[in-house]
């Protein structure tokens, strides 16, 4: 008996086709689904401000040390510079920009795990900011069912993500978060652009400025005892929305409603003064477009790659095994084959 040597290349090249869609599936695809080592975006958001003019708390210039509803922007930079296997080196720089040339600029630099988007060990060689929790985003296909935490670098600690429910915005599904961290300032750069201290005399100045309630509680006795210079450590509050695409994880929307609130210390206890700084912004329209185009667009390669690709292969695959086993018709060594074929003969 004999069978064409066609059938055998048939079912040979079908079983190629399936192990391919096999091998893109389940290896190549989650080798690249993870945070990419381009990555590079600017996301703008816009609101209103109180800000203090240090400036003119050094001049006992009363009526401008505190300026109230300015209109501010935070331009909030995020982008990998390089990678090493699954660990990326990530840099996520913000901006606060105010009037009158006013610019606050606060940058962090963080080893992340590409697909985890949790901390990872830094290589060797490069100093990052040592952090827990995620900071740029969620992992693909985050699971609302987790309990993830944020990094508050304002407080360099990590507070729980709160998952409040799914949305749809911009034709993406999204999942909201809503994050509250309070703690003293660690943020070296908002600290450096803050006054450490404040001869007693301008404090009293300052006085007239404060809310009622505060000055309850900074009695003239209390101020009289104080330090001169009065020391302040100052407490950051910060109210987070993050609303981020239930595919990618990354960030389609979101606010950042912060205060910095300047604090004495006076028999033994804390006596908040004022914000120092008060931020109330939400993300641009423009901001939310460009993220949902992006998202988008990576989420078309992504179902591409992992789902219709191998569906294709694994069809043209189980074809071309069919179309063998329909060719794999025995004939007699005797039987005269077609033109380009060989007969195999079988025992």
């Amino acid at each position: 008996m004999a069978i064409r040597r066609s059938s055998k290349i048939l079912v040979a090249a079908g079983l190629l086709l399936i192990v391919a869609a096999a091998v893109l599936r389940f290896v190549i695809v989650p080798s690249v689904a993870k945070l990419p080592d381009n990555l590079d975006v600017t996301n703008r958001f816009e609101g209103t401000g109180t800000l203090l003019n240090p400036a003119a708390l050094q001049a006992g210039d009363i009526a401008n040390v505190i300026a109230t509803g300015v209109p501010v922007s935070i331009d909030r930079h995020t982008y990998v510079s390089s990678t090493d296997g699954d660990t990326a080196i990530t840099h996520d720089d913000l901006t606060v920009n105010a009037p009158d040339g006013v610019s606050l600029p606060t940058n962090h630099t963080y080893a992340v795990d590409r697909t985890t988007m949790e901390s990872a060990p830094a290589p060797a060689g490069i100093e990052v900011e040592p952090h827990t929790g995620i900071t740029i985003g969620l992992p693909i296909d985050p699971d609302p069912e987790t309990s993830y935490g944020l990094y508050d670098f304002a407080t360099r600690t990590t507070v729980p993500m709160n998952y409040i429910g799914s949305d749809t915005i911009s034709g993406r599904d999204v999942l909201r978060y809503t994050i509250d961290a309070t703690g003293p300032l660690a943020d070296p750069a908002v600290l450096g652009a803050l006054p450490p201290a404040l001869p007693k005399a301008q404090l009293a100045q300052l006085a007239p400025a404060l809310p009622a309630e505060v000055l309850a509680e900074l009695t003239p006795e209390i101020l009289a005892a104080l330090p001169d210079p009065v020391p302040f450590t100052y407490t950051a509050i910060t109210k987070f929305e993050l609303v981020l695409d239930k595919k990618l994880g990354t960030p389609i929307d979101g606010s950042i409603d912060q205060q910095v609130i300047a604090n004495v210390a006076a028999n033994g206890q804390t006596i908040s003064l004022v914000p120092a700084l008060a931020l109330a912004t939400t993300l641009t329209a423009d901001s939310i477009a460009a993220a949902a185009d992006t998202a988008a667009s990576t989420s078309r390669l992504l179902t591409i790659a992992s789902l219709i690709v191998p569906i294709a292969l694994v069809v043209l695959g189980i074809g071309l095994i069919a179309l063998g086993f329909v060719r794999r018709r025995p004939k007699t060594a005797t039987q005269t084959s077609a033109p380009g074929e060989e007969l195999v003969t079988t025992p």
